[in-house]
């Protein structure tokens, strides 16, 4: 086998520093001059948006656990009384704020250092950046959450554009420049 011929428009070590004329190792387009250069390419196969739904349903059901049980513990220490008394009120914000750490732990920590949160990882799907395939990481993460909580709350959109969109992402996911895919 014979190394592919020099290319001087890329460094040594980079891809593209041997390419053979006519060769993408995606199947895209072309860029640049004679045609070298590299197309998008998803680093995995999207996640379609029903299943993208269900692993968010899944997520939800997680962090409601401990609101329900605060509650209900609320109920129990206070009977059916008009008005809360401050037993009830403490077992209702405990259980609120476990819920939120809950949500801390699945959807940012979780997520931005495995690529998956619980409900993510039943479906089989995981977030990665865009173009390198590589985990996006706590911080990005964070931001992604944080967006999708505020696009979430200004227009359904956000929620829907995964269905006509070229790769399946919603506002925060072109953002963060991050691509759900099928693991």
């Amino acid at each position: 086998m014979t190394t592919p011929p020099y290319n001087p428009q890329y460094p040594p070590g980079q891809p593209g520093q041997y390419h053979q004329q006519g060769y993408n190792p995606y199947g895209q387009g072309s860029h640049g001059p004679a045609g070298y250069g590299y197309g998008y390419a998803p680093p995995g196969q999207p996640a379609g948006w029903p299943i993208r739904v269900g692993a968010s349903i899944l997520d939800s059901l997680i962090v409601s656990i401990p609101a329900i049980a605060g509650a209900i513990l609320s109920l129990v220490i206070d009977g059916d009384k008009e008005q809360l008394g401050p037993g009830g009120g403490i077992a209702i914000g405990a259980g609120f704020l476990l819920a939120f750490l809950m949500w801390v732990w699945n959807r940012v920590i979780r997520q931005g250092r495995t690529g998956q949160s619980f409900g993510k990882k039943l479906t089989g799907l995981k977030v990665v950046h865009s173009q390198t395939g590589q985990l996006i990481g706590i911080g990005p993460n964070l931001g992604r959450e944080i967006l999708a909580q505020i696009f979430n709350q200004l227009c359904i959109l956000n929620v829907l554009w995964p269905l006509w969109d070229d790769k399946q992402q919603t506002w925060h996911d072109k953002v963060v420049n991050d691509i759900v895919i099928r693991t």
